[in-house]
């Protein structure tokens, strides 16, 4: 309830005493009871909001002015505020534009809820399968409203007909006055149709979310420590629970002395087999790591060419990794170097075993 008014006699003059006395019984009434319904309260520690003070260019109580009506207005706890709703849309030079944009619908369809709608029902909205909701976990925020927005979906395995999206996505939602964030990393698998349009047919999202209480130490601790590295929730993880190996660690920690980049993947959310094989990969045995951006470029916006890419490439190479996947191969067959359309948008640097 806002600007409610409590008349004292309108229409006759009413002089300071009177004045003073009838604001002091509206007091001691506000403050009696057990319990005022209008009183508003903090949103975070759930004490007495203090009462806002006055507005420019209005009157402080006790001006003497409009003194035959009292104004008690009730301020509405803050809401969180959310960021705009956008929908990622491919790059130049993205490989098979149309999976991403596909994969990109449903994650957005489940992550992005304004109004408490089902799950299921989004995804109808959004002309995918309503049973992915089934298998969506973690890809759902915990609260709504909710917003989701694509970090990137970068490619962990692309054949004629198939294909997996790594994504990572930022959930942002709202809790009373305040909003919290995560990020997913989610593999989604898709077919291609005969017609040849994209569909999701699954949803892989890790179980586990977070550190688990773990406490990042060593090398591990200083990789995400580093300001110009950016690790998804999902990669953090698997440092805080030691799945990755201490080659790769020691690797970045040494590439991010002269570069910044963003890791989409290590372990959780990359397929366990190098894609359309049964052989492992080695992502899944901790040695190794995709990185979607340099810099702050993405590696898919770069041109094969370009010179930041290969000092990076080069870089890679310097120090230790036998398998590197990129744009580009600079040192032809038979080298620790090789491209394929898969690692368009992203450096893939391993060890082998």
């Amino acid at each position: 309830m806002t600007g409610a008014r409590h008349p004292l006699r309108p229409g006759h003059p009413i002089g300071r005493r009177a004045f003073l006395a009838a604001a002091g019984a509206l007091l001691v009434g506000a403050c009696s009871g057990d319990h005022d319904p209008g009183t508003a309260r903090g949103a975070d520690t759930g004490s007495a909001a203090p009462s806002a003070p006055s507005r420019p260019g209005e009157p402080a109580a006790g001006d003497g002015v409009d003194a035959g009506v009292v104004d008690v207005t009730v301020h509405p706890p803050r809401s969180a505020v959310l960021p705009a709703v956008r929908t990622w849309q491919p790059t130049t030079n993205e490989v098979e534009p149309a999976a991403k944009r596909t994969a990109a619908r449903v994650i957005e369809a489940l992550g992005t809820d304004m109004t408490g709608t089902d799950p299921a029902q989004r995804l109808r909205e959004a002309g995918a399968d309503a049973a992915l909701a089934g298998h969506a976990g973690a890809l759902i925020p915990p609260g709504s409203p909710a917003v989701v927005e694509l970090v990137y979906p970068q490619y962990g395995g692309l054949t004629a007909d198939r294909a997996s999206v790594m994504a990572v996505a930022r959930q942002i939602w709202a809790d009373g006055a305040g909003s919290h964030r995560r990020t997913v990393t989610a593999d989604v698998r898709m077919r291609r149709s005969g017609a040849g349009t994209w569909s999701v047919t699954e949803l892989r999202v890790p179980d586990r979310l977070g550190t688990g209480g773990r406490t990042l130490r060593g090398a591990a601790r200083e990789l995400a420590d580093r300001p110009g590295v950016d690790l998804p929730d999902a990669a953090r993880a698997d440092l805080a629970r030691d799945v990755v190996d201490a080659v790769v660690v020691h690797t970045l920690n040494e590439l991010a002395r002269d570069f910044g980049f963003s890791v989409s993947v290590f372990r959780a959310g990359h397929p366990d087999e190098v894609f359309g094989t049964d052989r492992i990969s080695n992502h899944t045995r901790g040695r190794a790591v995709d990185i979607w951006a340099i810099d702050g470029r993405p590696v898919v916006e770069m041109a094969r060419d370009d010179s930041l890419l290969l000092s990076f490439l080069a870089a890679a190479r310097e120090r230790g990794s036998d398998e590197i996947g990129a744009p580009i191969d600079p040192d032809g067959a038979g080298g620790v170097h090789f491209t394929d359309d898969l690692h368009r948008d992203h450096v893939h640097i391993g060890f082998e075993p």
